[in-house]
């Protein structure tokens, strides 16, 4: 009788560890889920809200170098003046007090991210993964 025992034994092992198994290939799964569909674009998302923020800290030349550009050295079709106009404090929004991150795409390359600043809908950002820069969405 020891000899069928050994083998009932080694049935309830193979089924503990087969039940295991799936629940960890579930609660993995389940977890990248939730990764996916909720921090897949944190980076980038983290990358607007420090834009915003120096926005609203009037910290223009430091923002405007998040666009990949510099006073010394302005952006070939988006100078820093142009870009005064857009998110300095005489914008259409005018002086940056509240702003709100919205839904983000994700597109090969970047990500678009919908946002709106002291309640307005703002045209949305296309923020580029490699090298990191912000700039408006293409149309």
């Amino acid at each position: 009788m020891q000899f069928l025992d050994s083998y009932a034994d080694r049935g309830l092992l193979a089924e503990r560890i087969a039940k295991g198994i799936v629940v960890a290939v579930a609660a993995a799964s389940l977890l990248g889920s939730v990764y996916y569909f909720f921090f897949r674009n944190w980076r980038e998302e983290r990358q607007a809200r420090e834009f915003f923020e120096l926005l609203q800290a009037q910290a223009y030349e430091r923002a405007y170098s998040m666009w990949g550009c510099s006073v010394e050295e302005p952006c070939r079709y988006y100078p820093y003046e142009e870009f005064l106009e857009d998110w300095g404090p005489l914008a259409p929004y005018g002086t940056l007090r509240t702003y709100e991150l919205g839904r983000s795409y994700t597109q090969p390359g970047g990500v678009i991210l919908r946002y709106s600043i002291n309640g307005a809908e703002g045209d949305p950002l296309w923020i580029e993964l490699d090298p990191p820069a912000i700039n408006f969405a293409p149309n």
